[in-house]
């Protein structure tokens, strides 16, 4: 008996077939003689008709290659050539014409008659045929970032699309995965390091990897066609000698100086910034976190230390922490907070929780016209507003200037700075004690480090010299809408160079094509 397949149906049969399936057959009623075969190794589309009591079978593709319209509308054209009695079955090349027809592969070229198809030529068009079930680039890189924003962090997931729909991979546009080599990658993240990009060569190194894991895979290799990982594949060692940015800060050792540090608390407690931002510089400076868990930081994290009058508590969950989430890791990561702190902390508490946000810095604005505003503060409207401020420190470089004025002015000891700004507090991740037998938080320990170090924080505040207020916020508005205009200049340009990419290779497609 039949059953009237849907795509939808046809989907998910396709799913369950695997290791320990039951063989089965499921003829449609939608097309006569069409039928969805069901094999633990995959599925396929098979076409049987009985004429003048021979059997004629042909089988189609799969279901990764053709639809169920597409299959369909090949059976209607295979039971039309069997009642006019064309031979259907006496070679590949009728199938090839229902390709052609459904726009799935070029038209095949017309024979000569009287001679011989070059072998040669029909073993390359079987392996283009048996090439079409499995994935493009395009294809491929799609079903990757929907496994990456399925596992992985949200920014990982932004990131990863970024490298991977780079102009730096264009190359591998509409090719078959199954035949990019490692070779071939190599030539690529080669040649984004010889541009100058030594630390962009190394990203995108580190992304085709684990990407490759993830097509070498069991549970999709069927579709990917890919045999082999790409575990050997590494961007060529940088250069020698030390390569300062543009503005002139040698990557990773810049530190914050004092001056800035006092002048970008001072800016931000004489409300130069908005009310939310500025609690977030101050945080961001005085308790050394990374911008992330500060920007995604919730209400709900932060708790008066019951034991400690005055003072609060920041607790950050392993989902705000980097990499804890991953390991499972399921301790807190706890920063106490002196009272004048955290006396501004229950302030923004307070006006987070009147706008009904769990986030302690709510989003601003919609990303896009029209989007969503229910979220949190961007982590890069932090860089944002440090660059308005004309201020040279990052957020790692003021992160620098903790660890440093620690262990240099006040002479703390590394593992008690460390309990403070390491995620991990300066425990090994495998550490069994701190995995499975202690929830100590050590705050005991931690809050000295933080009054010692607030309390240094407030004197370079205090003796930052500020311009009237007014003249202030004129200078840091003036940057900002500098600043967007650049931006702005720069995706116009973007724009305009992409279209004219398109256009010219349109042009060389029409031209080819006049020829």
């Amino acid at each position: 008996m039949g059953t009237k397949l849907t795509q939808q149906m046809v989907d998910k049969l396709v799913a369950e077939c695997g290791r320990g399936m039951k063989s089965r057959d499921l003829i449609d009623d939608g097309s006569v003689g069409l039928a969805l075969r069901l094999r633990p190794r995959g599925a396929t589309w098979s076409f049987k008709m009985v004429r003048n009591g021979e059997e004629k079978r042909l089988k189609l593709g799969t279901p990764g290659l053709l639809t169920l319209s597409q299959a369909r509308a090949i059976a209607a054209a295979a039971r039309r050539d069997v009642e006019n009695r064309v031979a259907v079955f006496d070679g590949e090349r009728w199938l090839h014409y229902q390709f052609a027809e459904l726009k799935l592969v070029d038209p095949p070229k017309p024979e000569k008659v009287g001679k011989q198809r070059d072998p040669e030529i029909v073993a390359s068009w079987e392996r283009g045929l048996d090439d079409m079930r499995y994935w493009t680039w395009e294809q491929a890189r799609d079903a990757y970032l929907a496994e990456v924003k399925r596992t992985k962090r949200y920014d990982t997931w932004i990131d990863y699309r970024n490298i991977l729909r780079s102009k730096d991979l264009v190359s591998l546009h509409e090719t078959r995965v199954r035949h990019i080599t490692r070779q071939q990658l190599s030539v690529i993240v080669a040649e984004i390091l010889t541009s100058g990009r030594e630390r962009q060569a190394e990203h995108v190194a580190s992304v085709l990897r684990p990407m490759w894991n993830y097509l070498a895979g069991d549970f999709v290799k069927h579709l990917s066609g890919v045999q082999a990982t790409m575990a050997g594949l590494k961007a060529p060692e940088r250069s020698a000698g030390v390569k300062p940015r543009a503005n002139g800060k040698v990557p990773g050792t810049f530190i914050a100086p004092a001056a800035e540090v006092g002048f970008l608390v001072a800016a931000s407690r004489a409300g130069a910034v908005e009310k939310g931002l500025a609690v977030a510089m101050e945080l961001l400076v005085t308790t050394g976190q990374r911008r992330r868990p500060i920007a995604s930081s919730l209400v709900e994290d932060f708790v008066p230390w019951v034991e400690t009058p005055g003072w609060g508590v920041w607790s950050m969950g392993p989902a705000h922490r980097k990499t804890a989430d991953r390991r499972e890791d399921r301790h807190r990561h706890c920063v106490p907070l002196p009272p004048a702190l955290w006396e501004r902390i229950q302030a923004q508490v307070a006006r987070a929780r009147a706008a009904g946000s769990p986030y302690l810095f709510p989003q601003y604005r919609a990303a896009k016209a029209g989007g969503r505003v229910d979220g949190h503060m961007s982590p890069s409207a932090i860089n944002h507003r440090l660059l308005d401020m004309a201020l040279r420190a990052s957020p790692h470089d003021i992160r620098r200037c903790l660890t440093n004025v620690c262990q240099t002015r006040f002479r703390v000891a590394r593992s008690d700075v460390k309990l403070v700004t390491d995620h991990n507090e300066g425990i090994r991740s495998d550490d069994v004690l701190e995995g499975h037998y202690t929830d100590d938080d050590r705050l005991d320990l931690k809050a000295p480090v933080m009054e010692r170090y607030v309390a240094w924080v407030d004197e370079q505040a205090a003796a930052a010299a500020l311009p009237d207020l007014a003249t202030l916020r004129a200078e840091i508005a003036r940057r900002r809408r500098e600043r967007e205009a650049d931006g702005k200049a720069k995706t116009v340009a973007l724009k305009a160079a992409k279209e004219a990419e398109e256009k010219a290779k349109a042009d060389a497609e029409a031209g080819a094509q006049a020829a």
